[in-house]
């Protein structure tokens, strides 16, 4: 866990609209699950995590709720949006990387903020 949280590192808020700060987080998130080795090890602290409830609670207070916190700040979103837009695209990255072992291509990636942003404008 300590070393995922190293690997992913603070959120960057990068963007003055709402489309550029979603775009900036998606292609964050994107380029850091396609680094080597984290998006495996994501997936594999993530899947543990099903049956295991206190690594649950690690992953939502330490993983997610410093994302969580800074898009719902910069976008002024309450927290079950912010929460979905984290399900639905880390969800789907982590989805491609267990289907076909790679990081997804970036015109999927342009695909799937194209896909993502009207649900937030």
């Amino acid at each position: 866990m300590d070393c995922l949280l190293d690997a992913f590192g603070p959120v960057p808020q990068e963007g003055s609209s709402r489309a550029e700060i979603m775009s900036s987080a998606i292609r964050w998130t994107a380029g850091k699950i396609g680094e080597p080795g984290v998006g495996d090890a994501f997936a594999g602290v993530f899947s543990d995590g099903v049956s295991d409830p206190e690594l649950r609670e690690i992953l939502s207070s330490r993983l997610q709720d410093p994302y969580r916190l800074a898009l719902q700040d910069a976008l002024g979103d309450p927290e079950h949006r912010v929460l979905f837009f984290i399900d639905v695209v880390v969800g789907t990255l982590l989805h491609r990387m267990g289907m076909t072992g790679e990081p997804m291509v970036d015109d999927d990636v342009d695909a799937l903020v194209e896909m993502v942003l009207p649900f937030f404008h």
